[in-house]
């Protein structure tokens, strides 16, 4: 019977445990963070990484490019669209996690990539998942 009383509450506590722990990462990294710095401006200008380019009209949208190595979704080279991203949603790029390349006038096929560090209005950095992730840094080389 001591048993029993014993297993129970031992039942109870890692039920509570569990419940609790499921309902504290539900919700507390899902937020960007909060930053207290003005947003900075939009990318313009040309940014480059080796042999790849990528053209940035200062928008906040309007992107170019052109990759040496073509990439599955979006190709070698296109315009379109490009969002930095903090987890599913759009965010300044000083704190996003993602950089994605929307090719629109293909069905709005995109690629992502991974953002490593701080972005700048100077460049930033991505890791290219068809490279085996190997940071690739774009740095900008002139206005428009």
């Amino acid at each position: 019977m001591r048993n029993y009383k014993n297993m129970k509450n031992l039942f109870h506590l890692v039920l509570v445990t569990v419940v609790s722990m499921v309902l504290v990462s539900c919700g507390v990294y899902d937020k960007p963070p909060s930053l207290k710095t003005p947003e900075p401006p939009p990318h313009d200008g040309v940014f480059v990484s080796g042999k790849d380019t990528l053209w940035m009209n200062g928008d906040g949208k309007t992107i170019r490019w052109h990759f040496e190595k073509a990439l599955p979704e979006i190709g070698q080279s296109g315009r379109g669209e490009y969002v930095f991203i903090f987890f599913n949603g759009k965010y300044r790029y000083d704190a996003a996690e993602y950089f994605r390349i929307i090719d629109t006038a293909h069905g709005n096929a995109h690629h992502q990539f991974g953002l490593m560090g701080t972005a700048t209005p100077e460049g930033f950095t991505i890791a290219r998942d068809d490279q085996n992730y190997q940071k690739q840094h774009f740095q900008k080389v002139k206005e428009n």
